[in-house]
């Protein structure tokens, strides 16, 4: 039985190997395989994408985006109703539903929709701005950009929305006009002005900016009194558009060549009413102690007092506004992802190595949050509530919660690019290339947010206990940890040392006075105000169940006095004699 089981494996086996022989002979003659024309690979089970496919309650079209200026159509979201301009026709639909409610007009413009009040506001080509009632969708020529407005130039760049001043500003080449809401009468007009872009209210005054042309081309910014029209300053330079408005103080990104050849950021301050730059802010670029090379920044943002400043493939460092930058210590927040979004909620968003998938760091631990099913190259990210949401360049969009990563849902689009994603209500409208979608979210996804709920996420309450002069004290509230610091309750602590504590609620600022010393620390400030100036902080003191919380070492080193965690007894030992 062996033999007759031999005989017949090798007859099958010579039959196979003329068989390979012939198909390889058959394949070197034709030209179409062979052992470097294919690949084969096997995906594990693990790593297959397990987030849910949702099915949108509705979609529909839209028109394509405009191609001659990378542009998607302005989507404007008021209470249930959406609004969008398709070949010329305002429509509005049910973002619950996507019911058609009403359309109206024939050859409006699709960039600019804005609404106030019962009515919404766009405009043609021919320089006519029309008012739409949101709840009938009938509509009237509102105003007209005649010859006497804009010297024969009638075509409209832009229009923006000024409740405040009862105000709609309509923007064209040379020319801006402000139309009353009652009644669509001209309150002024300004015909001095390159090329205006609409403006918008900050403080006393209108801002825009532009770009003019001369020996170079500059960036800058206009202000204009919103009552007469007239120009009020022009910021002299080249500058960013506004990236912070703080009281009465506006904080550009000066654009002239740096003579450190791009290492450092300067900010130039500039008064609201003068334009006139008040003080200028330097960073100055930092060493790499690896390669010994000055690193070079390539983005920044402005949160709150905070300035981030972006690196390539190093991380980002986090500034304080008011702390004397040659003095302050940067805390750096180390990636070697591109930062691509935030801060929001104590995050700020990178994109993994190669672009395939994002991931989140915290600044105020420097956890790490991995965000699942994203793996292509992102072309949309928008961060809403507590929502984050992903358009890919697979066609692909993903929505996330931002605090956990966990994915909820996904969806098969088949685009490549996006508009802005944006929520009203429980919906999410996703617009993709020509097409509008709506998808009801997770009631998880729409719960507010704030960077406060993420510090509290990042600190977590210790047992430790409190020694004063080697008596045993309750501390309440309790101390807490995060990142390997000790904090604890300022205020409580500072009295029971036999401080004299005063607290300001509306700046956030805590004022001690101990001995002989005086200082004020602020929430969120990474330094203390003392009597010889600004003092460095370990980690700017933050507000934990509405009560400051500080740095155990800080602590001590603001008051004068001995401070030192006994490891044995879990205990914080403090000796102020």
């Amino acid at each position: 039985m062996n033999r007759r089981w031999h005989k017949t494996a090798l007859s099958m086996m010579a039959a196979g190997f003329a068989l390979v022989c012939m198909t390889a002979s058959i394949a070197g003659a034709e030209g179409k395989s062979g052992t470097n024309a294919s690949y084969s690979s096997w995906t594990d089970f693990s790593t297959w994408n397990r987030v849910p496919i949702a099915k949108p309650v509705w979609s529909a079209d839209i028109g394509q985006p405009n191609a001659d200026v990378y542009a998607y159509p302005a989507i404007t979201t008021t209470g249930n109703t959406v609004l969008y301009v398709k070949q010329g026709v305002l429509t509005a639909r049910s973002a619950n539903t996507g019911k058609m409610l009403w359309t109206y007009g024939k050859k409006l413009r699709p960039d600019t929709i804005l609404t106030a009040g019962a009515y919404a506001y766009l405009y043609d080509n021919e320089g006519a701005i029309y008012r739409v009632s949101l709840k009938t969708g009938r509509g009237e020529r509102f105003f007209q950009l005649t010859d006497s407005v804009s010297k024969g130039r009638k075509g409209i760049t832009g229009l923006s929305l000024s409740t405040e001043d009862n105000a709609l500003y309509a923007a064209s080449a040379g020319t801006l006009v402000s139309i009353r809401l009652t009644d669509g009468k001209l309150n002024w007009r300004n015909d001095g002005l390159e090329t205006p872009t609409p403006p918008q209210r900050v403080g006393d005054v209108l801002l825009f900016d532009t770009d003019e042309s001369g020996a170079i081309t500059v960036g800058t910014t206009y202000a204009i009194d919103p009552s007469t029209g007239k120009t009020k300053w022009r910021l002299a330079g080249s500058h960013s558009k506004l990236l912070h408005a703080d009281g009465g103080e506006l904080y550009f990104q000066d654009q002239w060549p740096n003579p450190d050849g791009g290492g450092s950021v300067k900010l130039d301050v500039a008064s609201i009413t003068t334009g006139e730059i008040v003080r200028t802010l330097t960073f100055p670029a930092l060493m790499d102690d690896r390669t010994h090379q000055y690193t070079l920044f390539d983005k920044i943002a402005i949160d709150g007092d905070d300035l981030y400043i972006g690196t390539n493939g190093k991380g980002v460092y986090r500034y304080n506004l008011h702390a004397d930058p040659l003095y302050a210590k940067p805390a750096l927040i180390s990636d070697y992802g591109s930062w691509i979004a935030g801060p929001y909620n104590g995050k700020l968003i990178f994109s993994n190595t190669g672009r395939l998938g994002i991931h989140a760091i915290k600044w105020f631990d420097s956890a790490q949050v991995e965000y699942e099913g994203v793996n292509n190259p992102i072309s949309q990210l928008d961060m809403i509530d507590s929502g984050l949401y992903v358009g890919q360049t697979d066609g692909s969009v993903y929505a996330l919660n931002v605090t956990t990563g966990k994915a909820l849902f996904r969806y098969d689009t088949g685009a490549r690019n996006y508009g802005a994603f944006q929520t009203t209500g429980s919906t999410l409208l996703v617009q993709a290339e020509g097409k509008l979608y709506g998808f009801q979210l997770p009631s998880e996804l729409v719960k507010p947010i704030s960077a406060d709920s993420a510090a509290a996420d990042s600190f977590a309450k210790t047992k430790a206990k409190l020694s004063i002069d080697g008596v045993e004290r309750a501390v309440e509230p309790g101390m807490m940890t995060s990142a390997n610091r000790m904090f604890v309750p300022f205020q409580s602590l500072t009295e029971a040392v036999g401080a004299e504590v005063t607290f300001d609620a509306a700046t956030n600022q805590a004022t001690v006075t101990y001995n002989n010393r005086v200082f004020s620390i602020t929430q969120g400030k990474s330094f203390a105000i003392t009597a010889d100036g600004q003092q460095q902080l370990s980690f700017p003191p933050v507000t934990l169940n509405g009560n400051l919380y500080v740095p155990l070492k800080d602590f001590g080193q603001l008051l004068g006095i001995q401070v030192e965690w006994n490891a044995s007894s879990h205990t914080v030992e403090i000796k102020t004699k």
